[in-house]
């Protein structure tokens, strides 16, 4: 029987290591691989090196959700957590190892705002940082400024029911929650909003 793992503790400034922010996201990208790889043979070493490597920029994701410094931290810790039961569900040919972690911490800062019944705060003033958490997540073709300044093009309605359905993951019964608006305005939203994307995106 394997024995609990033990997770890095965070700094005393209640924040997590800082290490990965000297990294390149394509630097993350391949250590990451190569570490799930390592974490699936149970290799503990491997497993604290990928909390120093990526645990700063995963808290920065977590923390744009649910909008508090310590519980934060807690949802880090069970992203972490969640990350060393289920590596062998990564799969290498259905996406990025990067993205695999950072979808794992979504769902699992979601799934806490959800229990708090907290709102989401979207401001695409600070909307850059999320997508430079999350560059290695997006498609190969798109470029981070280029569709940050596509969408402050877009209205501002529309601009949040895109970011909470396709960055945080809301289902459409939670965006009409959220944006207290029918499901039907929603969904047009949506679908404008991807049209004016796609086309701002080919000038």
């Amino acid at each position: 029987m394997v024995a609990p793992v033990t997770i890095p503790p965070l700094s005393e400034s209640n924040t997590p290591n800082m290490e990965s922010l000297s990294l390149s996201t394509l630097d993350i990208e391949r250590n990451v691989e190569f570490l799930l790889g390592q974490i699936q043979l149970n290799h503990r070493p491997a497993f604290e090196k990928l909390y120093r490597t990526t645990s700063s920029r995963l808290y920065a994701l977590i923390l744009r959700i649910v909008s508090d410094q310590d519980e934060a931290s807690d949802v880090l810790q069970e992203t972490y957590l969640k990350v060393w039961r289920h590596t062998n569900q990564y799969r290498a040919d259905l996406g990025s190892a990067w993205g695999w972690l950072c979808q794992i911490a979504r769902n699992t800062a979601l799934d806490r705002v959800r229990k708090t019944q907290r709102s989401i705060e979207v401001d695409l003033e600070e909307f850059d940082g999320v997508l430079n958490t999350l560059e290695a997540d997006l498609p190969d073709l798109v470029d981070v400024s280029d569709l940050t300044r596509c969408l402050r093009r877009i209205k501002q309605d529309t601009q949040k029911a895109l970011i909470l359905s396709y960055v945080y993951g809301l289902s459409h019964s939670e965006l009409t929650q959220h944006m207290e608006a029918p499901l039907g305005t929603l969904k047009a939203w949506v679908r404008r909003g991807l049209l004016e994307l796609r086309k701002c995106m080919k000038v």
